[in-house]
């Protein structure tokens, strides 16, 4: 292999992990925390990505009505979380 493959191998395998990193970080609760209250988030078992938040802030009722909205599977992926102050971020998300 040449000098010059080789950068371009290293450029796109570059480029794709940054879009791959890019695609797993969503709004997380410390970037979608706008105020107190609940939020309706889905966790994920890997600590890379972090918990993704679809709604928020609410009370409690209304965070339980949204995840009903949503039917199916995923609403029993979803958790209603209270944040009563910015969270904080815990490993790499």
């Amino acid at each position: 292999m040449s000098l010059r493959s080789i950068r371009r191998l290293s450029a796109a395998a570059a480029t794709s992990l940054a879009a791959t990193l890019a695609a797993c970080s969503g709004s997380g609760p410390s970037e979608a925390y706008t105020g107190p209250g609940w939020y309706l988030e889905k966790p994920y078992m890997l600590v890379l990505g972090g918990p993704k938040v679809f709604a928020g802030p609410m009370s409690y009722d209304k965070c339980e009505e949204q995840r009903a909205k949503v039917g199916g599977d995923l609403s029993t992926d979803l958790l209603c979380v209270n944040h009563p102050g910015k969270p904080t971020k815990y490993g790499l998300y």
